[in-house]
């Protein structure tokens, strides 16, 4: 009899829903806009992910912190699309952000556990824009 009860508990007790999680790990959330380092390299990735050029230049300026004219911009369209044949439907598995100042931030974005891209933003006119896109 006391085995019985014991199983029944037992079986109870395995069957019962989840109440404590070991292991897991919450994903941070980042916002997709110009408002974060993160946020501008995200909004860049689905610009290349979407095919979108000319959006996705708009998200660069020059390292000394002046934006692209529209014939710089015209130029860095062949850069643009060698890199989004790198990255585009990719997802991406790691991202660390490195401050190096208030207004300059170094992101390193890894995709799909294969590839490391490291990418470096400015902050102009409060919004954040890439000055250093990988080779």
């Amino acid at each position: 009899m006391k085995n019985i009860i014991f199983i029944l508990v037992s079986m109870e007790i395995l069957t019962s829903c989840e109440l404590i999680v070991i292991g897991t790990k919450r994903q941070e959330i980042f916002e997709i806009n110009q408002n974060s380092p993160i946020g501008t390299i995200f909004l860049f990735k689905a610009e290349l992910d979407s095919s979108n050029i000319h959006a996705a230049s708009q998200l660069l300026a020059h390292p000394n912190g002046m934006k692209y004219l529209a014939y710089e911009k015209y130029e860095l369209f062949d850069d643009i699309t060698r890199l989004k044949n790198i990255i585009s439907h990719k997802p991406v598995t790691l991202v660390k952000a490195d401050t190096i100042s208030v207004n300059h931030c170094k992101v390193t974005v890894e995709l799909d556990y294969l590839k490391t891209l490291q990418f470096t933003t400015s902050k102009l006119d409060d919004k954040w824009f890439i000055t250093s896109i990988p080779e």
